[in-house]
């Protein structure tokens, strides 16, 4: 890409292997939504011909390739709640308990990365945000639990309890 600018794809929701090397020749920042796993997955279930099943939301082979890879919602479409995002890239289920592809799951490490530091990366903001670290925006929220370490089954349903923006407390629970 041209200095100072990135390609960059938007859901990527079936990624076949020919576009899968193209992405990662292009070095493409792709923004996917894990939530749609969970709030959609029995209509990709029912719906998604069996041949391009593979292909559905391969957010472990897009991390795997070396790609930046932005967690979204793509709020109105489903609730904008970024723990049931990490919770659909970390376990592959829909609201059902169906797992789709779970070969493609990652961990809750990588998926808190994709909705912090990779998130920053796709909007050009990593130098202001995505991390705790000294000159950045101290935007933040404390959790009423570690996505890290809690079951899978439970991430979804951590609480935020405290918001942080700018370094000063705006919400609490």
């Amino acid at each position: 890409p041209q200095a100072g600018l990135r390609h960059r794809i938007e859901h990527c929701a079936e990624c076949p292997p020919h576009l899968l090397e193209r992405l990662r020749k292009l070095q493409a920042v792709v923004a996917t939504q894990p939530p749609f796993l969970y709030y959609s997955g029995e209509r990709y279930l029912a719906m998604v011909p069996p041949e391009r099943f593979p292909w559905l939301y391969r957010i472990r082979s897009l991390l795997n390739s070396g790609l930046v890879v932005a967690g979204s919602s793509d709020c109105p479409v489903v609730p904008d709640n970024p723990l049931v995002g990490i919770y659909a890239a970390v376990t592959r289920k829909a609201a059902s308990g169906q797992r789709l592809l779970p070969e493609e799951a990652i961990s809750a490490s990588q998926a808190l990365a994709l909705y912090t530091t990779n998130a920053a990366y796709a909007s050009f903001e990593e130098n202001v945000k995505g991390s705790i670290t000294r000159g950045k925006l101290a935007d933040m929220v404390l959790l009423s639990d570690d996505p890290t370490t809690v079951p899978p089954e439970q991430i979804k349903d951590i609480k935020v309890e405290m918001t942080i923006i700018g370094g000063k407390v705006v919400w609490e629970a």
